[in-house]
């Protein structure tokens, strides 16, 4: 299996989405299995020639010659994932940063999250058009395609309250602050805040929040363990929080997640391999 990071190259899509990745896998090679785990992004997958079962937090992808184009949409899971693919793979994944890919969208994200891997069509032309950009061989020129539909669809998108509280969230002096402080920060209510929330995340402030502290966790240890060795001291509270959220986010002890973590392409993506 082979994946490649693509960061956007236009301005404009640079404030929205944090990269793009090719991934593909060839008919001969055994399956690839892994665990993934919930992220702060927004993620959308267009898959050429699969079918995708979902089973619980399982998922498996086969080729399937019949099934043109698959869409899928990531958005609300917040418990590990298994992903197994089989056969032959064509497939480009979207990460949008938080609330990004509201600007690319007619509706609310809540409208398009109903399932656990909803298919994903905002557009009368979207799956034809991502049937085309998937049959592009050249990497660079496919991503090129694929910047200049969603240019096309880019429309203003302004949360003020959303982009004030993520804001707050994403300083990392801040990761320990109860949702009570961001409401007081604010001065809005926390029933307020949730709504938005649920309106164009897709997740409660409080899971969107332990997420941050999940990842920001995870790279401070990637970038220090190397030179200090495991640490529990991850701005957590105390240890017991940290072993609970680690096992709540990926069904490992930190410990165990760490010695199994396979670190790719720069550290953008981190899974586990099966």
């Amino acid at each position: 299996m082979t994946i490649k990071i693509y960061r956007p190259d236009h301005v404009l899509l640079k404030r929205h989405i944090e990269c793009f990745y090719i991934l593909e896998k060839t008919a001969e090679e055994k399956p690839t299995v892994y665990f993934t785990f919930p992220s702060i992004y927004t993620i959308v997958t267009i898959s050429q020639q699969t079918q995708t079962a979902v089973n619980g937090n399982k998922l498996v992808s086969k080729h399937c010659p019949s099934n043109t184009i698959e869409t899928n949409l990531v958005c609300n899971f917040n418990d590990p994932v298994l992903i197994c693919y089989e056969g032959k793979i064509n497939e480009i994944t979207t990460y949008f940063k938080p609330l990004g890919i509201n600007a690319f969208i007619p509706e609310d994200l809540r409208y398009y999250s109903h399932g656990t891997f909803p298919d994903f069509n905002p557009y009368m032309d979207y799956k034809d058009a991502m049937s085309s950009i998937l049959s592009i061989d050249d990497h660079c020129e496919r991503i090129k395609a694929l910047e200049a539909y969603w240019l096309s669809k880019l429309v203003v998108f302004e949360n003020a309250l959303l982009e004030n509280v993520i804001s707050e969230m994403l300083n990392k002096a801040n990761l320990n602050q109860s949702m009570a402080e961001f409401s007081l920060k604010t001065g809005r209510s926390r029933m307020t805040i949730n709504k938005h929330f649920d309106q164009h995340i897709c997740k409660t402030p409080s899971q969107f929040k332990k997420i941050i502290r999940f990842r920001t966790a995870i790279q401070s240890q990637l970038e220090e363990g190397k030179k200090n060795g495991f640490s529990y001291n991850l701005d957590y509270f105390d240890q017991s929080h940290m072993i609970r959220d680690f096992k709540k986010l990926t069904g490992f002890t930190p410990k165990v997640f760490f010695s199994k973590i396979s670190n790719l392409e720069r550290g953008q993506i981190k899974w586990i391999f099966i």
